[in-house]
C-alpha cells in the first residue's frame, strides 16, 4: 500500500483516474500547475542578478552625502504620510460611528413603522462602507509604518557603509547565497509538479479528484498491488508468544466462501496493544501478518477474513469436540455414552484448535460423547441420542 501525496503546494488539475484503475510505475497520477513555480524561479533569478549588480557597485565609491540626505528625506516623507494616514483613520472611525448611529436610528424607525426599507438598506450599505474605510485606513497605517522602517533601514545602511564596505559586501553575498539555495529548491519543486506512480498497482482510494488548490503533503491516491495482499490479524498475546515467522496458517471466512487458503506467517509485531473484547474483557493483542502461499487471495483491500495459525500439527490424531469436555479433578473429563447410559471418564488431552482437542487417553475411536452436558446429567444417567446424533 502506497499513499501518494502532493510533493509541492499549488493548483492541481483534475486527476483522470478512478478507483480500481490499474497504473504502471512512472505513469502520471496528477499534475500541479507549474506556471507559478516558473514565475517564482524567474523572480528569484532577477533578484540574484540585481544583488550581484549591487555587490559589484559596492567597490566603486562610498555613498555621497546627497544619497544619505535623500534617504533621510524619504524617512520624513514616510513619517508625514503616516500622520496623514492616522488622521484618515480617525476620520474613518468617526464616520463609522455616525454610520452605526444612522443604522440604529433607521432600524428603530422601521421597527415602529415610521421608516422605509429603502432608507434602512441605505444605512446598512453606508455602515458597511464606513467599516471598509476603517479597515483600509488601518492597512494604510501598517503600510506607512513599513515604509518608515524600510526608509530608516536604508539610512542606517548608507551611514554604516561609509565606514565599512566589507559588511555590505558580506551581507549581499549572504543574500545571494540564500536566494541561490532557494532557487535550487524551486527548480526541484518544478520537476516534481508532475506526480507519478512509484510502483505498478491498482488505485485503491482516490483521496482527491477535482481540480483544487492543494498543499504539500496532501494525500492524493492510495495505490496497492492486489496480487500480493497480506492479512493483518489480531491474536491474543499468549497465543502470539508461541508463533514464529514461517509458520503455516490458513485464511478463511465468508468473503472466501468455502475456500480455505493456505498461508504463512510473514511478520509478528514486536509490541502488543490493549483492546476491550465484545464481552467487556480487557485483552492484550498482537498484530500478526500472514500471506497466502500462492500470493493471491482474489479479494480486495480492507476485506474481512479470518486467520488461524498452525502452532503444531499431528497426523491421525483422535479428536473430541471442545464442547464435550469440562473440568474434572485436576484435568478434563467427559460423559461417554455406552448402552444408553452416561459414564464419566477422565480424558487426557493434547493439541487443540478451539473447536476440537486431541485425545491422548480416556477415549477410543468411535466412542459417543455428550456435547455441552448440563448439571442434570450424572454418571449412570439414562440418555437417548438425538436423531441428528444417531446419524
Amino acid at each position: 500500500r502506497y499513499v501518494v501525496s502532493a510533493p509541492v503546494s499549488g493548483r492541481m488539475a483534475r486527476i483522470p483516474l478512478e478507483e480500481g484503475d490499474r497504473i504502471a510505475a512512472g505513469e502520471t497520477i496528477a499534475t500541479i500547475d507549474p506556471l507559478p513555480m516558473r514565475s517564482r524561479i524567474e523572480e528569484t533569478e532577477a533578484q540574484i542578478s540585481a544583488l550581484e549588480a549591487r555587490r559589484r557597485g559596492v567597490d566603486t565609491k562610498p555613498p555621497k552625502p546627497a544619497e544619505i540626505d535623500r534617504a533621510r528625506a524619504l524617512v520624513r516623507q514616510a513619517e508625514a504620510a503616516l500622520k496623514v494616514a492616522e488622521q484618515e483613520e480617525v476620520e474613518a472611525e468617526a464616520g463609522l460611528v455616525r454610520a452605526k448611529k444612522d443604522l440604529e436610528r433607521e432600524t428603530a424607525l422601521v421597527a415602529t413603522g415610521s421608516g422605509t426599507a429603502q432608507a434602512l438598506d441605505t444605512a446598512i450599505e453606508r455602515e458597511k462602507q464606513a467599516r471598509a474605510h476603517v479597515e483600509a485606513a488601518a492597512r494604510t497605517i501598517d503600510l506607512r509604518r513599513q515604509e518608515i522602517e524600510a526608509a530608516r533601514l536604508q539610512v542606517d545602511v548608507l551611514e554604516a557603509s561609509r565606514d565599512d564596505f566589507d559588511w555590505e559586501k558580506e551581507d549581499l553575498a549572504a543574500q545571494i547565497e540564500s536566494l541561490r539555495a532557494r532557487l535550487v529548491e524551486l527548480r526541484d519543486d518544478l520537476e516534481r509538479t508532475e506526480v507519478t506512480a512509484p510502483v505498478d498497482g491498482v488505485v485503491l482510494v482516490l483521496h482527491e479528484e477535482s481540480q483544487r488548490q492543494v498543499v504539500e503533503g496532501t494525500p492524493l491516491v492510495t495505490l496497492g498491488d492486489l496480487g500480493t495482499l497480506e492479512v493483518e490479524a489480531e491474536f491474543l498475546s499468549e497465543d502470539a508468544a508461541h508463533m514464529s515467522v514461517g509458520m503455516k496458517a490458513e485464511i478463511f471466512g465468508r468473503a472466501l466462501g468455502d475456500r480455505v487458503v493456505p498461508a504463512e506467517v510473514t511478520r509478528i509485531y514486536p509490541s502488543a496493544f490493549t483492546k476491550i473484547s465484545s464481552l467487556g474483557v480487557e485483552q492484550q493483542r498482537v498484530y500478526v501478518i500472514v500471506r497466502a502461499t500462492d500470493r493471491s487471495l482474489g479479494l480486495g483491500d480492507e476485506y474481512r477474513v479470518e486467520v488461524r495459525v498452525v502452532l503444531d500439527e499431528r497426523a491421525d490424531a483422535l479428536l473430541v469436540p471442545e464442547g464435550a469436555l469440562f473440568r474434572h479433578d485436576d484435568g478434563w473429563g467427559c460423559f461417554r455414552v455406552a448402552g444408553g447410559t452416561a459414564g464419566l471418564v477422565a480424558v487426557e488431552t493434547g493439541l487443540r484448535n478451539g473447536r476440537v482437542r486431541e485425545v491422548l487417553d480416556g477415549l477410543s475411536e468411535g466412542d459417543r460423547v455428550i456435547l455441552h452436558p448440563d448439571a442434570s446429567i450424572e454418571p449412570g444417567a439414562r440418555v437417548t441420542p438425538l436423531p441428528e446424533a444417531r446419524r
